[in-house]
């Protein structure tokens, strides 16, 4: 009798937890379909599959991304995916000593006596060259509408985490950080210079 009652409570537990399994899946059909970004057909590669779930299509995100010139990278300990775009409202600034270097400035903060910036980084190929991952320093300068200096922002393209990569990779768009001491919020432009390209 003793041997029947663990046979029933390990089947038991062992039907709840399949059940509790079993809510974690869903049922998803391949949908075989073609695409059409911004008026050109494009033909998805045969590495990824276009999923229809409950009536709604599922796309790979890499896939759609990078047909919009989107840079799109996943950290697995986060489990986040960055998905980074210069959108054409976007102003974009150059050091005419590395043309192959982007940036546009996305937003300021003030904290107490220090301005902080975000913006976006991009290093596209050089035709000679065969190096792929660089390592890059910037600065941004504040003028006002006088054209006088107000301040400098000293950035790079290494990340605030250590969970992420600490290079940036040619064709990647990385949000990056620079900062410097004073108020630069009422800036009426901004110049950006590289100051290490490895």
């Amino acid at each position: 009798m003793k041997k029947f009652i663990i046979g029933v409570v390990v089947g038991s537990i062992l039907s709840l937890s399949s059940v509790v399994v079993a809510s974690d899946s869903v049922q998803a059909y391949l949908f075989e379909v073609y695409f059409t970004i911004n008026g050109r057909n494009t033909a998805i590669e045969k590495d990824y599959s276009v999923l229809n779930y409950n009536g709604s299509t599922y796309v790979p995100v890499r896939f759609i991304a990078e047909q919009l010139g989107a840079s799109v990278d996943y950290n697995a300990i986060n489990k986040e995916i960055a998905i980074n775009q210069f959108s054409s409202n976007m102003k974009i600034l150059t050091d005419s000593n590395y043309p192959n270097v982007r940036y546009s400035l996305l937003d300021l903060y003030l904290d107490g006596g220090y301005t902080g910036s975000y913006g976006l980084l991009s290093v596209d190929k050089i035709k000679e060259s065969t190096i792929t991952e660089h390592e890059i320093d910037f600065s941004l300068s504040f003028y006002d509408a006088n054209e006088k200096l107000i301040g400098t922002a000293l950035g790079s393209q290494l990340p605030s985490s250590s969970d992420y990569k600490q290079t940036i990779t040619t064709g990647e768009i990385k949000v990056v950080h620079a900062g410097g001491v004073g108020d630069f919020s009422n800036y009426s432009s901004v110049k950006f210079n590289v100051t290490k390209y490895k």
